[in-house]
């Protein structure tokens, strides 16, 4: 993979075992410098799941990738829903390398789960402000810099985190599947406008992948459904083909293929990372 020192903008890289950071790992493997960007900041008591990544994972995550891999790698504080927060990290990116090659949109949230009836406006609401419009905010305000770095170098990429549950949404995720949802419709529209740049832009749709947000998601499920951790993770994994979760590095392997010059001709796809996940009958009614 020709790189030729391009440079990468992940942000929702602070929790260490998270996506965001995997797709770090795997880009600067290829020798990709990066701008790492996450919220750093403690959860909303209400939040009710783990929400963003810590400063000392983030910047601990920058050393080790400057470490292993001689890449640069830039540390910052960002909140996706502020659009100056945005345009300071933009700006920084700039200053430090001149260039941005690929954006990946993977800061997400899950508010306050509940059943639609009960549900809190309030968490709806940010739910959708940090996953979907938190993307569109990011994207425009990077824009002008992918552009002109596409202008000179030949391509640039966009990654914009969805989710299985855009397409197979499950109860009491109505906004988490509704943002995810939208982000997938957001990227098709994005694409075609970005082209005549040779910018591509593509959604990745991770299924049952194990990080803390899923081991979160289990223990709710588990007490919803009155089952143990163990008797809930068994139930998931038996729902899918290849028999275990996924990894963060099996979406940063997708990642890193579809930020390369050899997907050149892959844009405006909803790329599920499954393990084939979608395809199998639910086990037991409101498990699809």
């Amino acid at each position: 993979m020709t790189t030729s020192n391009r440079v990468a903008l992940i942000t929702g890289a602070g929790r260490e075992r998270g996506i965001g950071a995997a797709i770090a790992r795997r880009l600067a493997q290829e020798g990709i410098f990066l701008v790492l960007g996450d919220l750093c900041a403690a959860p909303a008591a209400q939040a009710l799941a783990p929400q963003g990544g810590q400063w000392e994972t983030l910047h601990r995550l920058a050393q080790d990738l400057e470490t292993r891999f001689q890449v640069e790698a830039l540390p910052v504080q960002v909140d996706v829903t502020d659009p100056q927060a945005i345009a300071t990290m933009v700006e920084m990116t700039r200053a430090a390398f001149g260039r941005l090659d690929i954006l990946v949109n993977n800061a997400g949230v899950a508010v306050g789960p509940a059943p639609v009836a009960h549900m809190d406006r309030a968490a709806w609401q940010k739910t959708i402000e940090v996953n979907l419009t938190g993307t569109f905010y990011v994207t425009q305000i990077a824009l002008p810099l992918l552009i002109q770095t596409a202008q000179q170098h030949g391509h640039g990429r966009i990654l914009n985190m969805a989710s299985l549950a855009a397409t197979h949404p499950k109860p009491f995720l109505s906004a988490y599947a509704a943002s995810k949802a939208g982000v997938v419709a957001f990227t098709r529209s994005l694409a075609q406008e970005v082209a005549s740049f040779r910018i591509t832009a593509n959604a990745l749709l991770p299924g049952d992948i194990d990080t803390d947000f899923k081991r979160w998601g289990l223990e709710l499920e588990s007490r919803i459904r009155g089952r143990t951790y163990e008797e809930v993770l068994r139930a998931a994994v038996a729902q899918i083909p290849v028999g275990r979760l996924g990894t963060p590095e099996d979406v940063a392997a997708v990642a890193a293929f579809l930020a390369s010059p050899e997907a050149d001709f892959i844009t405006g796809q909803a790329i599920r990372i499954t393990g084939g996940r979608e395809w199998v009958q639910a086990l037991m009614p409101g498990q699809g």
